[in-house]
């Protein structure tokens, strides 16, 4: 009979414990190192207020967190080491993940953890968090990407040495810094296919929907594959905020995919006059339409390299629009720059049309479109307009 009545009473105490850990998160922690009285806080990653959830101080390595979530949640958690030894890089450590409704451990060392600010040769170590599925759900896919997106980052460096510290670029760079695209593209696409993979396989994840939220910034993304996230997420996700947002991002994101005909919309001449876009490009060939900015460095360092290619394709054609507010500096910078083709403004800025119409966050922003505005290309600048132009053109070499 006592047997039986303490398996009853494990059995409530199990019921209870599960009740209580559905009514919040409870992360705790434990850190190495010099992290006695640091302070360690939490917040949303996708909130810009940065709102502190909760905060602990750290006392014997070791602390606690507490909240709840809607939802699995990607969270941001930082610590601030007490060491004033440190620079001030050094002393803030960020690491995000996800957290749910749940008893979650956070293990970690502060002498190889990661930093908020990006510290070249830092040799960093991940935590190791438990009791989120969806953590470990991240964890994984992450591990399947991380070969193939260490060998991207690897070969865009070497790539960016060959191509853009070089004095002058001569032929023999540019054949190299394409035949390196060639590689690049190959294995963006793998990546690229794996993420449209994992979304189809866990759409009912956050993470999946996480992963479609970074697939809006490929620029080898086409229409139909917008169309497929989209359908694929829907039945999980509609009518929730984060689903509605990247609904808005890639309903923007198609207008500028490949395979779409870039938006018409009107653009100021440097005389004062209105002008579509529609109506400057060319009815025949191919033109690069460039967003750029007086105040943008690596838009203004590319022109020398816009002149070559003018020079070297005289059917090519480049309107270039810049996101400008101030009329004045863009007509100076044109003064400056001499540049021989064709150049418009938007009107509003990078906040009005450029960016809800043709969804321009950051400048440059350059795509290669063929007749009529279709665009056959997103990102079209160095080696990739060199590769592009040298494959369309290629009765010019």
């Amino acid at each position: 009979m006592k047997k039986y009545l303490f398996l009853a009473v494990m059995a409530l105490l199990a019921v209870a414990c599960k009740q209580k850990a559905s009514d919040g998160f409870v992360i705790d922690g434990k850190l190495t190192g010099n992290v006695e009285n640091a302070v360690v806080k939490i917040f949303d990653a996708a909130d810009p207020t940065m709102t502190v959830v909760d905060s602990a101080v750290v006392k014997e390595g070791k602390f606690q967190l507490k909240g709840k979530v809607d939802e699995p949640t990607m969270f941001q958690l930082t610590i601030d080491l007490p060491d004033a030894s440190l620079s001030e890089q050094e002393r803030t450590l960020a690491y995000a993940f996800y957290v749910e409704n749940a008893p979650m451990t956070f293990t970690a060392d502060a002498a190889t953890m990661p930093t908020l600010f990006y510290i070249p040769d830092r040799k960093t170590v991940n935590p190791v968090i438990t009791g989120s599925p969806t953590q470990e759900l991240n964890e994984k896919f992450n591990a399947q990407m991380a070969d193939k997106e260490n060998r991207l980052s690897e070969l865009s460096e070497k790539q960016a040495s060959v191509y853009y510290s070089a004095e002058e670029r001569t032929d023999s760079i540019i054949a190299e810094a394409v035949r390196m695209e060639s590689e690049i593209e190959a294995l963006r696409k793998e990546c690229n296919d794996a993420r449209l993979d994992f979304i189809r396989k866990n759409a009912a994840s956050i993470v999946a929907l996480d992963q479609a939220g970074i697939l809006v910034y490929a620029d080898e993304l086409t229409t139909t594959d917008v169309d497929e996230i989209l359908k694929v997420l829907e039945p999980s996700w509609k009518g929730k905020a984060r689903y509605d947002l990247l609904v808005q991002q890639m309903t923007t994101k198609k207008n500028m995919a490949l395979g779409s005909v870039i938006p018409d919309a009107d653009f100021s001449t440097t005389d004062g006059k209105t002008v579509k876009l529609h109506d400057v490009l060319p009815k025949e060939g191919y033109a690069l339409v460039e967003f750029w900015a007086s105040w943008c460095s690596p838009c203004r360092a590319e022109i020398p390299h816009l002149k070559q290619i003018v020079s070297k394709y005289p059917a090519f054609h480049i309107i270039s629009l810049s996101v400008d507010d101030d009329d004045a500096a863009w007509k100076k910078a044109l003064d400056q720059d001499k540049p021989s083709w064709t150049q418009l403004r938007c009107p509003d800025g990078i906040q009005g049309m450029a960016n809800k119409v043709y969804g321009i966050m950051g400048v440059p922003a350059c795509f290669l479109v063929a007749s009529e505005g279709k665009i056959v290309r997103v990102g079209a600048r160095g080696p990739v307009l060199d590769m592009m132009l040298s494959q369309l053109y290629a009765s010019n070499k």
